[in-house]
């Protein structure tokens, strides 16, 4: 979860860059051995009858072979780094879209914690805790949480995997907004109560969707409250 897309980003350009550079200039050096055989064909059926003509003849079709070798050798190299280089740059983006930045991955262990925070306080007013404590912890807790959920979505996921984020940061931010605001009318009133609680379970479940898709270890999110 701790990565620095920045990094990636520049990466990724850099390895398609020079991949596709690569590529182009071992298609060119292979256009260059396809040229060079065919003048040699054609220097090879240009065999001299005299003696002396025909051992430059030699030297100059021996050294079309090696130009044409080379170009050839260096081609099929350069189209194999282009490829590796290639399989780099899609590794590098795949990873980019499944994985979080570190910014949104400690907006989302934050907004966890807060989350819980809040539900464990409703929860000990209910079994009697007093109403004026619990009102002061909800609005810090909510003040918290809103704070937190000013995030967007690192643009290099997936469109989908950012309108999830997206919609997850707020839905978060509406909580802590509206949970600052009426924070004693929802201790209050056990039918707006309990529909916090629902807009709380949402929540939880769309964390869920995110945890599971990005594989987020829950267990050391606990172990960190």
């Amino acid at each position: 979860m701790n990565l620095n897309m920045s990094k990636l980003d520049m990466a990724f350009i850099g390895l398609l860059s020079l991949g596709i550079l690569l590529l182009l200039l071992g298609i060119i050096f292979l256009v260059l051995s396809i040229v060079a055989g065919r003048k040699l064909e054609g220097l090879k059926k240009k065999r001299p009858k005299n003696k002396k003509k025909r051992k430059k003849w030699q030297r100059i079709c021996r050294k079309a072979e090696q130009y044409k070798k080379k170009r050839r050798r260096n081609g099929i190299f350069l189209l194999i780094m282009a490829v590796l280089l290639g399989g780099g740059a899609s590794y590098t983006r795949y990873y980019q879209l499944t994985n979080l930045s570190t910014s949104n991955a400690a907006a989302l262990a934050k907004i966890y914690y807060l989350i819980g925070e809040i539900d464990s306080q409703i929860e000990s007013y209910n079994n009697g805790a007093s109403i004026e404590k619990t009102e002061k912890n909800i609005r810090d807790l909510s003040q918290q949480l809103t704070s937190a959920s000013v995030e967007t979505a690192y643009m290099g996921l997936s469109v989908d995997g950012q309108k999830k984020l997206n919609r997850y940061f707020t839905s978060a931010k509406n909580l802590g907004i509206n949970l600052n605001a009426q924070a004693r009318v929802i201790l209050e009133n056990l039918e707006q109560m309990e529909m916090y609680q629902s807009d709380i379970e949402k929540i939880k479940e769309n964390q869920q969707e995110i945890f599971k898709e990005y594989q987020v270890n829950e267990h050391a999110l606990k172990q960190k409250k």
